[in-house]
Order: structure tokens, then C-alpha cells, then sequence
């Protein structure tokens, strides 16, 4: 099949609902949806079971023991069978043609002679609020091939943003995951892809997003915190990438932050870091956001 739509759940059954509805809407049907009910304790499994009985769309429901998204979004990449691959969270959807104009502009980047179809990881997009209005800011171009390092870091863009990738690659690209901890920023992922692949952008509003008072994305910072050996590997891997000066410094002051929220102690600090220059030189000021956390 052409894609896979993968859906990471945890006590969602409501939103499910409305997602489900979406996706019976999509005007392209070449699809399987892959639900990974990661130990909820509501009726998620039961209402999964009212859509299947349905038969219009081809689902597959996995439940496993819960360990955060990045666990279930593995679980699902290794259950994945489409050639393209999509994360629909419970409470996203995209509009009626999403996949559609998906694989619309897909099939023109590949009889594109600009650059290599193997050196191209996906494809990112617009993602809009319910009422129409963009999240963050639009792609400087309305169609631009750069990594999604240089996007965010290099160009400024702002905002989550919609992306698929090819199934083949993000398949060699898993989570890492820490015992203890159940959540790893996406952005790790998307460096590590960074490094070897470019993306196609698009600025066509394709996904929309309604953020949930009691989601990931909602008091952010604390969560970061409950997880700091991802974040710190995240800024640690940072350093491969080009940023200037300043960025660098306070790369590696955050880098430091979570280390030692992580209780790392400053052997292994020193020994992991990829840029110790910068390290030395943003000492200080880790010093002092380790100090405000440990006053919080």
C-alpha cells in the first residue's frame, strides 16, 4: 500500500472518534492505519474494535505496556507496511485531500532532475490550527528541498510542521529510549536524518492540530526536565550540526543542564561532549541553569 498512518494513543478514545471520521473522508483510500495503544486504561480498544467491525478502513490495533510515545512510535514504525510513512497523533487530522496532495506533490518531486530521489528522506508541510490559521511561520520558498536541521536552525522556520517520510528510511532510524524515562524530543530523530538526507517543503496547509490542555505539549519544559538523559543527548548530537558561535555556547550550557539533572558527573560530562570548546566556554552559564532548576 502506499502509506501508513501511524497513530500513537494513550487514553484518547474521544479524539479517536473524531480522527477515524477524518480518515473515512481522505479522498485517497491506498492506506493502512496503525493504532499502537500505548496501556490505556479507558475504552480505546473497545472503540477500535467498533471502526474494525465497520470494515471501510484497513486498521491495525496493537496495545502494549505503557512506556511513552517514543516506545509506541518504534512499535509502530516496525509494524508499518506502506511505502510512505505519516504520525497522525489522536488529536490531529488532515484535511479531506491531505494524502491526496501528498502524493501529488511527491510525484512531481520525483521526475524532478534538481536532485537525487534517494537523497530525499520525506516531505514536510503546513500545519494549521483548526480555525485556518498557521502554526508558526510558512517555508521561505512555496517549494524547497534543505535538511530539517537548516529549516528550523538556518532559515528560522517556526511551529510544528507536517512531515512523511519514506518507510525504508525512518525504519533505520529509531528512538533512542532511556529506562526511567518515557519521552525523547523528535528533533534527535530528524538531526540523525539530517545528517545523510534532505527533505522536500511545501507551503500547502495539509494537517491540522489541536493541542490538548493535558498533552505533550503542554507545560513542555517540565516534561523535558522528567527526561533529561534524551535532552542531553539531544544537544550533544547538536554539535554535529553548523550553528554559530553564540548557538554553540548555549548549546552546550542546555547540554550541561541535563547532564547533570541526569545526574551525570562531569567525567562522563566531559568525556561524552562532541564539542568540548564550547562546553568549557558555556560552563558558567550551565552552572547557573543547573542552579535555578535545583532552586525550583
Amino acid at each position: 500500500m502506499k502509506f501508513t498512518i501511524f497513530t500513537p494513543t494513550y487514553n484518547r478514545e474521544n479524539l479517536l472518534k473524531k480522527l477515524y471520521e477524518s480518515l473515512k473522508k481522505q479522498t485517497f483510500k491506498d492506506f493502512e492505519w496503525v493504532i499502537v495503544d500505548d496501556g490505556s486504561t479507558d475504552n480505546t480498544g473497545k472503540i477500535v474494535e467498533e471502526f474494525q467491525r465497520e470494515k471501510i478502513l484497513d486498521i491495525k490495533y496493537f496495545y502494549k505496556e505503557n512506556g511513552g510515545k517514543q516506545r509506541a512510535y518504534n512499535f509502530g514504525v516496525e509494524k508499518a507496511q506502506g511505502e510512505l510513512f505519516v504520525c497522525l497523533d489522536s488529536d490531529d487530522e488532515y484535511v479531506e485531500n491531505g494524502l491526496e496532495k501528498i502524493l501529488e506533490y511527491w510525484e512531481e518531486l520525483k521526475k524532478s532532475e534538481k536532485i537525487s530521489f534517494d537523497k530525499i528522506a520525506g516531505m514536510g508541510y503546513l500545519s494549521i490550527y483548526p480555525d485556518g490559521k498557521i502554526i508558526g511561520t510558512k517555508f521561505p520558498e512555496n517549494k524547497m528541498i534543505a535538511s530539517q536541521f537548516d529549516i528550523y536552525n538556518k532559515f528560522g522556520v517556526k511551529g510544528d510542521k507536517g512531515l512523511m517520510f519514506k518507510t525504508e528510511v525512518i525504519k533505520k532510524y529509531p528512538f533512542p529510549v532511556f529506562e526511567g524515562e518515557k519521552f525523547t524530543t523528535e528533533a534527535v530523530v530528524y538531526n540523525r536524518i539530517s545528517e545523510r538526507y534532505k527533505m522536500f517543503y511545501v507551503n500547502e496547509k495539509i494537517e491540522i492540530k489541536e493541542y490538548q490542555n493535558d498533552g505533550l505539549t503542554s507545560k513542555y519544559n517540565d516534561l523535558l526536565l522528567r527526561n533529561p538523559r534524551g535532552q542531553a543527548l539531544y544537544h550533544n548530537e547538536r554539535n554535529r550540526h553548523k550553528m554559530s558561535f553564540k548557538e554553540k555556547i548555549l548549546n552546550n550550557a542546555v547540554y550541561y543542564k541535563f547532564c547533570k539533572v541526569a545526574g551525570y558527573n562531569f567525567s562522563k560530562i566531559w568525556k561524552a561532549n562532541e564539542a568540548k570548546m564550547f562546553l568549557f566556554l558555556a560552563l558558567p552559564i550551565g552552572i547557573y541553569m543547573v542552579s535555578k532548576v535545583t532552586r525550583k
